[in-house]
């Protein structure tokens, strides 16, 4: 079996150097930090990555919904028919959501049931997402735009014409005679793009994140949370120590936020970097690279905020179990 593996893969290398050496490749490879509007609904585009007017439906949206759509299709599909003894798709549904609950309690068995529904969920999305991402035809099928006459403008501001130019001179492009493939004076704006890849949703998680730290930091300790960064009462060093725990609150929100989106954008610059200098067989190890990147910006997302939740319920000075008990007990 690998001595066919490895025939197979000393085939299509052949293959590929051959086809690279005759030209057979593609010279106009394009990617945007910014997620781009497909459309511009009841509006113009003033640039690639901007609308003049009228409301942006962009590539990361457009996949967002998608990974919705696979999500709930997925609960739906597993919780269908449930059965005492999981089988089929029901059983690896459970067997998932049953390893990561088992996670999450040797980190917090006290407060589990409180963390778990989002953590879990912003570990599957996340994971969906970032796997969309990699597979073959997302960023690289879309429309073609003119690039000619687009300009910044501010929002309701008139756009110049669109028309089409004659681009430098350059590498030829063998697929540029294609029937699908754009024209010269146009840039392919892909219709679907990994979510993680766009600020917008990363920026959007962290937000939800961090926010649901301090919920649960005032639930767990009502207004005794504060003087986790406001202590006056223990010396001058204290109260130093108690701003910069205040000042990290807002620095983890750029840290979830940046972490997960340059992580991904990052990975879709290397294979966009590979496939110009060699398209074939060279991007595969890159691909299972990312794969596990994939996986891991997930888990490392949902554990962070995990973990940070956790810390959030215990009170200053490590007492926060005998705080919560006293919390529990003037409650009832």
């Amino acid at each position: 079996m690998r001595n066919r593996i490895l025939t197979v893969t000393g085939i299509l290398l052949v293959f590929g150097i051959v086809l690279y050496i005759l030209g057979v490749r593609s010279t106009k490879l394009h990617i945007s930090v910014a997620a781009e509007p497909v459309v511009c609904l009841g509006g113009v585009r003033a640039t690639l990555e901007t609308c003049a007017s009228g409301f942006p439906v962009t590539n990361s949206l457009i996949t967002t919904g998608i990974v919705l759509i696979i999500l709930i299709v997925a609960i739906l599909a597993g919780t269908r028919n449930m059965q005492m003894v999981p089988r089929g798709f029901q059983n690896t549904l459970e067997a998932m959501v049953e390893a990561f609950y088992n996670f999450a309690q040797s980190v917090d068995r006290r407060n589990v049931a409180k963390f778990f529904p989002f953590c879990a969920s912003a570990f599957f999305f996340i994971l969906v997402s970032n796997v969309i991402g990699l597979v073959p035809g997302v960023g690289s099928i879309g429309v073609c735009v003119p690039t000619a006459g687009l300009k910044e403008a501010a929002i309701g501001a008139p756009v110049a014409d669109v028309t089409t130019a004659e681009e430098p001179a350059g590498a030829p492009d063998f697929f540029a005679s294609w029937p699908l493939s754009c024209e010269k004076g146009t840039t392919l704006i892909p219709y679907l793009r990994a979510p993680s890849a766009d600020l917008n949703m990363t920026l959007a998680w962290a937000l939800v994140s961090v926010g649901l730290i301090q919920y649960f930091g005032f639930q767990a300790l009502g207004l005794g949370y504060l003087t986790k960064f406001f202590n006056f009462r223990e010396g001058f060093m204290a109260a130093i120590v108690g701003i910069l725990e205040l000042i990290s609150e807002f620095v983890r929100i750029i840290a979830f936020a940046f972490r997960l989106f340059g992580n991904i954008f990052a990975g879709e610059v290397i294979l966009v970097v590979m496939a110009f200098l060699f398209p074939y067989l060279l991007p595969a190890p890159f691909y299972a690279f990312e794969l596990f990147v994939a996986f891991m910006q997930a888990l490392i997302f949902s554990v962070l905020s995990l973990v940070f939740m956790s810390l959030a319920t215990e009170a200053h000075g490590g007492h926060g179990h005998e705080s919560h008990s006293h919390g529990e007990t003037a409650a009832h």
